[in-house]
């Protein structure tokens, strides 16, 4: 598979030999050669995006209509990106695209696994197109889960084996998106099992979703046909993965710390091939990426942990191409397409110089591209929702002689949640939390017009006044709220609804800040700098109603993720991901069963 096609191949083959002139030499430079893992000075040229002649040495006899001089810095492969959700960054993908190759990332797998849930195969062929106007390249994939736990949720236009054909046959797919619902693979469930063969008869790529997934079952869940997982969470999942063939994508987001990602580098002690080895962001958001970096910031993480330079270099150009089965990307060198950086030094630090398919498209750090255009944000009206009340967002009991399931996030990890029955204060049939500071109610509303809803309680959340809301909810996106106060509770579901969705807070029954995402309740069209201001200004007015220092503006998306292990909430009921059973928000005391 290549990035460029429908090459001409005799005019390539004109200009390696100088009978014609190249487009674009760049001299001058240390060239960082992936291949062999040699840095070595050199001069690159290239005709129609494609590298024609890598020239060793300081010498350049190269005739080209444009030269850039180097002077003297390296020359790098642009990163690739292997996994990711434009979605989680709150950008449209052209936006997205024009922040993330300001730090070097030149292509990347996408998976619109977000908008499909909200919007299904409509949301993902958008996303498709959007991409093409990016200046990196996003190769979509084919989003395999929606919803992302059949089990539990429910979407309003659900992906089938018939739904992934027509999408692996559409201009732009490039395979099968990660594969979260690992228990129906290992299981062999028809619906998955069909999904997969979609997949396997047209030799696509398919990706993996397998937290926990070890010995037995993860050879049944490589055996359907998965190639990879950014869910190693240790370094012995790390091993166990590479030693059996299935790509490791160590996965360092905007909900996981860099130092997760040192300590799974730690699985690859002993090992002299890395082939099988890469990074990925998963989900970060626009803040993070413009302050941090993108995949330049992994690559940061990496020779912090005290991985070879060469060796992390390859983690985030080399081996992620191969992995999705690109022949012309992750390298320097003829054939390749001219996806370059220049930088200053080896340390993840952003480009000063990047080439996409040979044209220059930043340069001293800035973006060489004109303004977007203004246009009507598509999906602009996904939240399908009567308008509520304070009485709709009350925990409503049969009697006092009831326990209730208290939420808490594990050991502080935004990935697990715990609960644990506890006895509280009942009040005209509903639970009352006013003399309870450190606990505040969380309930999930259904944006697609079911009518459907659960509450329950969290402890430790960082909320002492008013209510924080978001359309943002992994992966169903219905709308998610955390409140102290009922009446503020349903005053910041509603302001969603006439929004169209994004993040709310509320105090007095008044909204405090917000920040509008109007594009399927995702995503803003709007440049990344003008979102991280927004988000800032949220976070400063968060700041009046949280108990923490740094309120987090998504500290609720992933509650409502069911695939992982721990307790989780749909539209319907708390579940826990890892016995697979439904826990109910409150239960009668007599009832003296720990929750599963």
């Amino acid at each position: 598979m290549k990035a460029i096609n429908n090459r001409d191949y005799s005019t390539l083959i004109a200009a390696a030999t100088q009978k014609i002139p190249c487009d674009l030499t760049v001299k001058n430079v240390k060239l960082v050669n992936v291949l062999t893992g040699e840095i070595y000075p050199a001069s690159v040229d290239v005709k129609d995006g494609v590298i024609v002649h890598v020239q060793p040495g300081e010498a350049c006899d190269s005739q080209s209509k444009t030269t850039v001089d180097g002077q003297g810095k390296y020359l790098l492969p642009g990163f690739v990106e292997i996994h990711m959700h434009v979605e989680s960054s709150m950008l449209t993908p052209e936006r997205f695209g024009r922040e993330a190759v300001l730090h070097g990332t030149t292509s990347a797998m996408t998976d619109p696994h977000e908008i499909g849930n909200v919007c299904g195969m409509e949301g993902i062929l958008w996303m498709v197109e959007d991409a093409k106007r990016s200046p990196m390249r996003q190769f979509n994939l084919a989003s395999s889960c929606i919803p992302a736990d059949a089990e539990f949720e429910t979407v309003p236009f659900p992906i089938r084996a018939p739904q992934m054909a027509q999408l692996l046959d559409s201009p732009g797919v490039y395979g099968i998106a990660e594969v979260m619902d690992s228990n129906a693979v290992i299981a062999d469930q028809p619906f998955m099992r069909d999904i997969l063969a979609e997949g396997r008869k047209r030799d696509v790529v398919i990706q993996g979703h397998a937290p926990y997934v070890t010995g037995r079952n993860m050879s049944a869940y490589r055996l359907a046909g998965v190639m990879n997982t950014h869910t190693v969470l240790s370094a012995e999942d790390v091993r166990e993965c590479m030693r059996i063939g299935m790509h490791a994508n160590m996965q360092c987001s905007s909900l996981s710390t860099m130092f997760g990602l040192q300590k799974m580098v730690k699985g690859t002690e002993g090992m002299r091939y890395l082939d099988f080895l890469s990074v990925c962001t998963d989900d970060v958001h626009a803040k993070d990426m413009q302050q941090r970096g993108h995949v330049n910031a992994l690559l940061r993480a990496l020779l912090d942990a005290g991985v070879d330079p060469m060796d992390a270099i390859r983690c985030c150009t080399w081996n992620p191409a191969r992995e999705t089965g690109f022949e012309d990307i992750g390298a320097i060198a003829p054939g390749f397409a001219a996806d370059m950086q220049l930088v200053d030094a080896l340390d993840g630090r952003d480009p000063d110089t990047v080439f996409v398919g040979g044209k220059m498209v930043v340069a001293d750090g800035n973006l060489l591209l004109p303004p977007v255009p203004e246009r009507p944000a598509p999906f602009a009206n996904t939240v399908q929702l009567q308008p509520i009340t304070a009485e709709d967002c009350l925990l409503k009991v049969p009697s006092a002689n009831v326990e209730i399931a208290a939420i808490e996030c594990a050991s502080g990890n935004r990935l697990e949640f715990t609960a644990e029955w506890e006895t509280l204060p009942i009040v005209n049939h509903a639970v009352d939390l006013s003399g309870k500071p450190d606990y505040c109610f969380v309930a999930v509303f259904n944006r697609f017009g079911r009518g459907t809803k659960c509450i329950a309680v969290y402890k430790h959340f960082g909320l002492k006044a008013g209510a924080m809301a978001t359309t943002i909810s992994h992966d169903c996106h219905n709308i998610i709220v955390a409140y102290r106060d009922p009446a503020d509770g349903a005053a910041a579901v509603n302001r969603l609804r006439e929004t169209g969705g994004g993040i709310v807070a509320v105090k007095n029954g008044a909204v405090i800040g917000e920040v509008c995402l109007p594009v399927a309740g995702l995503m803003a069209d709007v440049a990344c700098a003008e979102l991280v201001d927004k988000l800032d200004t949220l976070s400063e007015q968060l700041k009046t109603i949280w108990a923490e220092e740094n309120p987090s503006l998504l500290k609720l998306s992933l509650l409502a993720l069911t695939v992982m292990p721990g307790i989780s909430m749909t539209d319907t009921v708390m579940v826990d991901g890892g016995t697979r059973t439904r826990v109910p928000s409150f239960r009668a005391k007599e009832n003296a069963d720990g929750i599963n």
